[in-house]
């Protein structure tokens, strides 16, 4: 006997969301697809085990956290997964995501960012680069030249051009991802804005400010 795999719609934007983004954990999974459900940890676990169960998923223990992250063909980094976080902890309060592109490029690809993002809370447009930070000092000589380039600048007025905003000249906010406590607040430069969070991501909503 055979059984026959039934998608719901709700699988169907889990693996749209991992073909995408390339891959996803359980409490990513609940705060974007289930976040206003009592239940909703369990429910995200639930759905991702039948996709493991049915092939559409592979799954693997990742080290550091010792938590279950879901994948289509390519483990995912501890990088990428902490840039995962942030967007799904967008989704959940409710942002709006216009452009979500992870390892971004600049300068040819001389140096590379975890992500780059461009979401809407209301009538306010947000623009980040997410930098995780694991076993180094944030890089500040790589931003400094990101700064200089004007490629971050050129990009983000590109996009909320793409919005119907009017033409902007801004250096998208730079959020670090570290569990390092700083003695006094990371600076690069007067126009490059720094919002520091923890690898659990508390006090998030502080982005928003």
């Amino acid at each position: 006997m055979t059984c026959r795999l039934f998608l719901t719609s709700e699988d169907r934007e889990i693996l749209l969301f991992v073909e995408m983004y390339g891959s996803i954990s359980i409490t990513q999974c609940q705060n974007m697809f289930y976040n206003r459900q009592g239940r909703g940890y369990e429910m995200a676990r639930l759905h991702l085990s039948k996709l493991v169960k049915f092939s559409k998923l592979n799954v693997f223990k990742e080290k550091l956290t010792n938590k279950n992250v879901y994948y289509m063909s390519k483990k995912p980094s501890y990088h990428g997964i902490l840039a995962l976080d942030y967007l799904a902890k967008l989704i959940k309060n409710g942002a709006a995501i216009n452009y979500f592109n992870q390892e971004q490029p600049w300068m040819k690809r001389k140096y590379m960012s975890d992500a780059y993002c461009v979401y809407t809370i209301g009538d306010k447009v947000f623009f980040n680069i997410i930098e995780v930070v694991r076993t180094k000092s944030v890089e500040v000589d790589k931003y400094i030249a990101i700064y200089e380039s004007g490629e971050a600048q050129a990009l983000s007025n590109d996009l909320y051009n793409q919005l119907s905003g009017n033409k902007i000249n801004i250096f998208p906010r730079l959020i670090i991802i570290d569990d390092i406590q700083h003695k006094n607040e990371i600076f690069i430069n007067d126009e490059i804005k720094i919002i520091q969070l923890d690898f659990q991501l508390n006090n998030f909503t502080r982005v928003f400010l």
